[in-house]
């Protein structure tokens, strides 16, 4: 236990420190059990300083003994007098002591070379009369890793240290005798002889030591180390005293490495996968981006021709010379009149709209069915890399699986929903639109519920299945024409006319009216033109969002294994360094 083999298992213990808490980064979202318990009772073994503590009588000379077989590095060669309690010497961290407990007292020493070590120094067993001190004296026995039972070369027979040494484990006790220079050689050879029989009625073998009470003559301290450091601790503690640990963990990083790999081919060919889907919903926007211009274009002129030619038909009327013969009954002829031509136009434009709207329409889901059709093929021919049986990664595997699958199937649902919607008739392509926007709230409630009852368990669950693919989010959602004059501006015209009492006024009235009209249509188109246009945009938009909402999920996870593969990896490679560390630890040792 010389200053060089100190510091080395200070330094082995920081690489296995490290090692073990990347280990567990890594295996945080695997399936490995077993192997994430085993890597925690391992760090939690290492975590653990090397504890060395010295159990004795009073005034046996513990502490004199510990300070010497460390080089003075407890109290320095003045001595410390009698110790009370527990004090705890732990070496690397910055100079400083504390009460730690009722009965310890934490002594903090830098020290490099004797770093991960904790020297226990404990009061004489003789004068411990506190139940609660004699079971921290025996916790501190039970932790330790190397245990001095010290007695004095004259002394050996103290019952109450043999009770403490009968239930600690006896191969890291050590015994010593000391102030041998002290007594006669004949004296310590039969106090010796006395202790080895002492040793065989308690069941301990164990090696005991001589050391002196001053430096000089035989002394025993350098064998004391040498034999702890060879026999007891090892060279290098932490590796010696974990060695099977450390073959059983290069086996597992060898396994997980190997898993790893796997899992990073996975998430290569899940990439490939959602490219393409990406590319082919990409080549889909952009082909169809003109489609939905030249739409809402068509859409804009047939607006502008209708309202343009309403306006023309109601000016044209607006004769004064014949207003009294063609409305004879007054305002209210004239109001019923314009209701009429307005509710013409507004039916003949909102056909004309739905129409155009339509066709377009399903001209647009025809490319998404290529869109799904291509995402169907992609999904059937995903390549599946990682294992079910892996020991790593399997839930992983049945949760892809399954995800996947769950994709894929709701993905062939949308396809063909939309080569329905496709291919209906005008008449019952508007009732599968309509029917998103009924069942909206009951697919919802479903949802919430977790369960589809009712109606949903019928005929319409095919509907439920695609609602809950596309999300319902266009549900409703249908370019309107609204009225094209208002009601309260058409009844205004007609009562203005209706009061004058003169051809000159009914001049005057009629060419107001129409000043007001002609107004009103303009503002009116412009309205309506905007409102059904953002209508259609905003319609396709979701449309679009709704199936790139199909592979919601898929696409998750694909994004969280491109965040967590980099991180894991640059672990494992930091594992593997670390591994070559400690191989090289162990030729050394």
């Amino acid at each position: 236990m010389d200053e060089r083999q100190i510091s080395l298992q200070g330094e082995d213990k920081k690489i296995l420190e490290n090692i073990l808490k990347d280990v567990n980064v890594v295996l945080k979202d695997t399936d490995a059990l077993e192997e994430k318990k085993a890597v925690q009772n391992f760090l939690k073994k290492v975590c653990e300083a090397c504890v060395i503590a010295a159990v004795g009588s009073s005034g046996v000379g513990k502490s004199t003994f510990l300070n010497r077989l460390f080089g003075g590095a407890l109290f320095g060669e003045g001595g410390s007098g009698s110790t009370e309690n527990i004090k705890e010497y732990r070496y690397g961290a910055e100079e400083a002591e504390v009460q730690a407990g009722k009965f310890v007292t934490r002594i903090f020493r830098q020290n490099e070379c004797l770093d991960g070590l904790q020297v226990v120094d404990m009061q004489g067993v003789d004068r411990i009369e506190d139940k609660a001190l004699a079971e921290c004296v025996r916790e501190y026995l039970c932790q330790s890793s190397v245990l001095f039972a010290v007695f004095d070369a004259q002394h050996v027979q103290d019952h109450r240290v043999w009770d403490l040494l009968e239930t600690v484990e006896a191969g890291k006790v050590v015994f010593v005798l000391t102030k041998c220079d002290l007594a006669e050689p004949e004296a310590v050879g039969e106090s010796e002889d006395r202790l080895q029989r002492y040793m065989w009625d308690a069941g301990i073998q164990a090696p005991v030591f001589r050391v002196c009470a001053v430096h000089g003559g035989e002394d025993g301290i350098d064998a004391i180390r040498q034999y702890v450091t060879r026999e007891v601790i090892g060279v290098n503690p932490t590796l010696t005293k974990q060695q099977e640990n450390v073959a059983d963990l290069r086996k597992m990083l060898d396994e997980l490495s190997d898993s790893f790999e796997r899992r990073r081919q996975q998430y290569a060919a899940d990439v490939c996968t959602l490219e393409r889907i990406n590319s082919a919903i990409d080549a889909f926007v952009l082909n169809s981006r003109a489609h939905i211009d030249m739409l809402k274009e068509d859409l804009r002129r047939e607006i502008e021709r209708s309202i343009e030619a309403y306006q023309d038909e109601v000016v044209s009327k607006l004769d004064p010379m014949k207003i009294k013969e063609r409305f004879p009954n007054g305002s209210t002829d004239f109001t019923d009149y314009l209701n009429l031509v307005n509710e013409g136009y507004r039916k003949r434009m909102t056909d004309n709209v739905n129409r155009k709207t339509q066709e377009s329409v399903q001209g647009y889901l025809s490319g998404l069915e290529g869109v799904f059709e291509q995402a169907v093929g992609y999904f059937d021919k995903r390549e599946e890399i990682l294992a079910l049986e892996d020991q790593f990664y399997g839930s992983m595997v049945v949760s892809k699986k399954s995800m996947v699958s769950k994709v894929s199937n709701d993905v062939e649902v949308a396809r063909d929903y939309y080569h329905g919607l496709a291919g209906a008739s005008e008449e019952l392509f508007m009732e599968l639109w309509k029917a998103r926007g009924k069942h909206e709230q009951i697919v919802a409630n479903a949802k919430t519920a977790g369960r589809l009852t009712g109606a949903a368990a019928g005929g319409a669950a095919a509907y439920y299945l695609v609602t809950g693919v596309l999300g319902a989010s266009t549900v409703g959602l249908w370019p309107v024409v609204g009225a094209v004059i208002g009601a309260k501006l058409i009844a205004s015209m007609a009562r203005k006319i209706a009061a004058a009492n003169s051809l000159p006024e009914m001049e005057k009235k009629v060419a107001e009216a129409v000043a007001e009209f002609k107004a009103e249509v303009a503002r009116t188109k412009t309205d309506m033109t905007a409102q059904i246009l953002d209508t259609v945009e905003e319609m396709f938009r979701l449309e679009l969002e709704n199936v790139d909402r199909s592979f919601i999920d898929f696409r998750m996870s694909v994004n969280i294994d491109s965040r967590n593969i980099p991180v894991l990896e640059e672990k494992l490679d930091a594992i593997h360094g670390y591994m070559r560390q400690i191989g090289e630890l162990e030729r050394r040792a």
